[in-house]
């Protein structure tokens, strides 16, 4: 069994879509079933091969070289060495640490044997629906999926084939739920005692949440962004971009899928919100940068922290005394 996600459609019933893993590496068998509030009834068995099936996975970026190594690190190996059906797009803004990133992508190439990637270069302020939106209208091969990836994301080659297998083009993208780390200083405590990065990636409510609210992972054929109009490229700077493409497939014919998957994860950093974001991004920036931070009771630890330990240190005064 690999995945499954199901819907209940008002009126109608439940629809569940089945994945197993086929007989051959690539190969996979789906099994649609329909329960219309009543006895499951069959509506599809069939076999789908994603041996042919590339990913080109749009990464809009300005500066952050060394998050961009940890980027390929995570992307050499589970996008290249596991999965090897998957091209790299970065779209960087700006030439402040251009030839260092471009290095970490030329040194890739050379040491994993790997071409297929390309490099589109603007001269103007980040944008990230501007990165993604350029990026994805470069392609000049066939019909493609598209993974609209952040620098701070890593993915396993699992999540790679969830991508594939819930997008079709003409009927249906893909709007994974991922798994946002917590601060790991808060989490972990001391620096030292911090866990390698692997052993971060664990999905509990102390090391993080599902990111339920974000919109800006998502997977969908080419040629189905080009059919909905793209991104808004009014909106500059951080946020707001992706709702918007989110609501018009929403009122598309396309099916949406958003599910929360296992492979895909958001690594902690520091949220920078900057003065000339507007009010209404300033905002959402600011409570995602909150959230990001830790559980709602760990950070009532930080907050009380002080009564706390005057806490301990009357029951210790206490013990004495007795």
């Amino acid at each position: 069994f690999h995945s499954g996600i199901y819907r209940t459609e008002k009126n109608k019933g439940t629809l569940y879509e089945l994945t197993f893993k086929g007989d051959a590496k690539h190969q996979f068998k789906k099994i649609v079933l329909f329960r219309p509030f009543g006895p499951v009834m069959k509506v599809k068995n069939e076999n789908v091969n994603m041996a042919d099936t590339l990913i080109n996975v749009i990464v809009p970026l300005a500066k952050r070289a060394s998050k961009f190594q940890q980027f390929m690190q995570n992307f050499r190996e589970m996008g290249i060495q596991q999965d090897g059906r998957i091209h790299l797009t970065v779209v960087y803004f700006g030439k402040e640490q251009m030839n260092e990133v471009k290095s970490i992508l030329e040194n890739t190439s050379k040491s994993a044997n790997f071409k297929n990637f390309t490099f589109i270069q603007l001269n103007e302020e980040f944008s990230r629906g501007k990165g993604l939106d350029v990026g994805a209208r470069f392609w000049k091969g066939n019909n493609v999926v598209l993974f609209f990836c952040d620098v701070d994301i890593y993915f396993t080659a699992e999540f790679l084939n969830s991508c594939r297998l819930n997008t079709q083009p003409g009927k249906k993208v893909f709007y994974p739920v991922l798994f946002s780390q917590y601060n790991p200083s808060i989490i972990y405590g001391h620096h030292d005692s911090i866990p390698s990065l692997e052993q971060q990636l664990i999905i509990k409510k102390e090391t993080g949440f599902w990111r339920d609210f974000g919109f800006g992972m998502t997977c969908q054929y080419r040629s189905d962004f080009i059919n909905i109009g793209g991104f808004d490229l009014d909106i500059k700077g951080w946020g707001g971009e992706d709702v918007h493409l989110y609501r018009k497939y929403l009122h598309s014919n396309l099916m949406v899928i958003r599910t929360p998957v296992r492979g895909l994860f958001h690594l902690w950093h520091e949220k920078q919100c900057l003065d000339e974001l507007t009010p209404e991004q300033y905002k959402m920036c600011m409570q995602s940068k909150a959230m990001n931070e830790a559980s709602h009771g760990q950070l009532g630890m930080l907050v009380f922290k002080q009564e706390i330990e005057t806490h301990l240190h009357r029951q210790k005064l206490s013990s004495k005394k007795t």
